[in-house]
């Protein structure tokens, strides 16, 4: 079962990888910013963050530097996916000092627990825990709630007719996807408050939602032929 989840969530990082770097590559020739962010946190978050994270297992007395470069690349994959949030759905003074509130909470957890674990040769309190997923979940949440509100608003536009259904449908995926990596991330709340050392449940979470998660926003951006067919024709049977 270890193996298998190891393998899962290897696979996981691989495909969050590729449709990082492709979107980050395709925003290159677009020039369109929401791409790049998208494509930066699922390279930095999924992609590098989730590499080290396995990495960290088998790297030995260097464990601990191999882990701080997981949750240093995890947390900017976040961030972008704030920042994302706040420029396309949300783009107000509100929108704005979340991101930046959630993005300290997320930096200033991270420096303090490391130096604490390191230094100090602390333990990780319930409440450090609590604070540094406060960030995650918060942009994840707020993530989810906006994509899936906009869906919302897109099936009324196809209604009649100013949207295209696969447009909405991109709504729909991108909602799919954030609240895939809110599941992981409530799951990992879960799991440190309960202090559970084994990760071989954690790794096949993070496979499935992560795997839905990847699949969902490859779906979004890179659709192939047949897929789009499939809106094409509800389309021409719309009324």
């Amino acid at each position: 079962m270890a193996f298998l989840a190891l393998l899962g969530i290897s696979a996981f990082g691989v495909v969050s990888f590729v449709v990082g770097l492709r979107l980050v590559l395709l925003s290159r020739r677009t020039g369109l910013l929401p791409e790049r962010l998208i494509g930066v946190s699922l390279f930095f978050a999924g992609g590098l963050g989730t590499g080290l994270l396995v990495a960290a297992g088998f790297a030995g007395e260097a464990g601990w530097l191999v882990a701080t470069a997981s949750v240093l690349m995890i947390n900017l994959g976040v961030a972008a996916l704030g920042v994302f949030t706040w420029r396309v759905f949300r783009p107000t003074l509100f929108g704005a000092t979340l991101v930046a509130a959630c993005i300290a909470l997320l930096f200033l957890s991270m420096i303090v627990d490391r130096f604490a674990g390191e230094y100090l040769g602390a333990s990780r309190s319930d409440f450090s825990i609590a604070s540094d997923h406060a960030g995650r979940l918060l942009l994840y949440g707020w993530a989810t709630w906006e994509s899936f509100r906009q869906y919302a608003l897109a099936r009324r536009r196809v209604r009649i007719g100013v949207t295209e259904p696969l447009v909405a449908n991109r709504f729909l995926l991108w909602g799919i996807g954030t609240s895939s990596a809110l599941g992981i991330w409530l799951h990992a709340f879960w799991s440190e408050l309960a202090r559970r050392p084994d990760q071989t449940e954690s790794y096949l979470v993070i496979t499935a939602l992560g795997t839905a998660c990847a699949l969902a926003i490859w779906l979004a951006f890179f659709p192939p032929q047949a897929y789009r067919m499939l809106f094409s024709r509800a389309a021409l049977s719309a009324p």
